[in-house]
């Protein structure tokens, strides 16, 4: 009898993996392993945001500590969007330096003011509330707050104050009556505020361009409020293109604003109107700036509570 046919022939269930069930192996892999590597991708972005915001408000912290011991000044000043300088006595030998510092990858400043912040020997600042706005190459978005008296908060609002109870204190029987003093309690942040909505948000960004053709915007800078809670209205005109040219004007601005409609047509000489919005809580002075074909101009809007 010839066996080697038995032999070789594959028993039941031992045929192996198909070529489609291969395919379909290292798709599924291959899918998997891309979603795991874009988690990893977006969860060390974040950590780097974070790990930004955490060291700039610390330093600012320690700034102030240090305006305050040696009854001094100290800053903390944007330099770049990437980029701040602190200047302190880092040492503790009562000598003021300066150290540069840097935002860690795909981290940077979105305001068009480059902030910055100057402690007095109270370790207070001359300013209502100075504003730092962070993004991440994602979009996510953290921000630094630094009121007048000094106080530091991570994605909170200094100037939002705080619910306080008072309960009744009977000044026969509790305490001695020269010792009432009066005041309500909680410091309010805004007091040293002169600034409305609507009004100056910086000095504005003057256009750019080469040609005749020019372009202005109506207001040079505004003030919205955050969370779309108001919007600004900006017109922009376009002088010396040619009564019979048609030229498009484009806006363009950060994420956390939008601006509405995004382009527009003005025939010869003419001017439009943009409304400007905010999207989310983040606040600070933001660049919109609007393009035609021959020039450019950039407004400051300012977002606040």
């Amino acid at each position: 009898m010839n066996y080697s046919a038995s032999k070789t022939r594959p028993s039941r269930g031992e045929s192996g993996f198909s070529l489609l069930q291969v395919m379909i192996t290292v798709t599924v892999v291959t899918i998997i392993t891309g979603f795991a590597i874009i988690r990893v991708g977006s969860a060390r972005d974040t950590a780097r945001l974070q790990n930004s915001v955490s060291i700039l408000a610390g330093t600012l912290e320690k700034a102030r500590i240090d305006a305050i011991r040696r009854h001094d000044t100290s800053s903390v000043v944007f330099t770049s969007p990437t980029t701040y300088s602190v200047t302190m006595d880092f040492s503790g030998n009562g000598t003021k330096t300066t150290r540069t510092f840097s935002l860690e990858n795909g981290v940077k400043v979105l305001d068009v003011v480059l902030p910055s912040v100057n402690y007095n020997w109270r370790g207070r600042t001359s300013s209502c509330t100075t504003t730092f706005a962070f993004q991440n190459t994602p979009g996510d978005q953290y921000w630094v707050d630094v009121s007048d008296a000094g106080d530091t908060t991570i994605n909170a609002d200094v100037d939002v104050l705080p619910t306080v109870n008072y309960s009744t204190v009977s000044n026969t029987s509790d305490v001695v009556s020269t010792a009432v003093v009066s005041g309500t309690g909680t410091h309010n942040n805004t007091a040293d505020c002169t600034t409305s909505v609507g009004g100056p948000a910086a000095p504005p960004i003057t256009g750019t361009g080469a040609s005749n053709c020019t372009i202005s915007a109506n207001p040079s800078a505004l003030i919205i409020r955050k969370n779309g809670n108001s919007t600004g209205s900006i017109a922009v005109t376009l002088a010396n293109s040619g009564s019979s040219t048609t030229k498009t004007i484009t806006s363009a601005t950060v994420s956390n604003l939008r601006i509405t409609p995004a382009t527009q047509t003005v025939a010869g000489n003419g001017t439009v109107s943009f409304s400007v919005s905010s999207l989310n809580s983040t606040r600070g002075t933001f660049g919109v700036t609007f393009s035609s074909p021959c020039t450019s101009v950039t407004v400051a809007v300012k977002v606040t509570n």
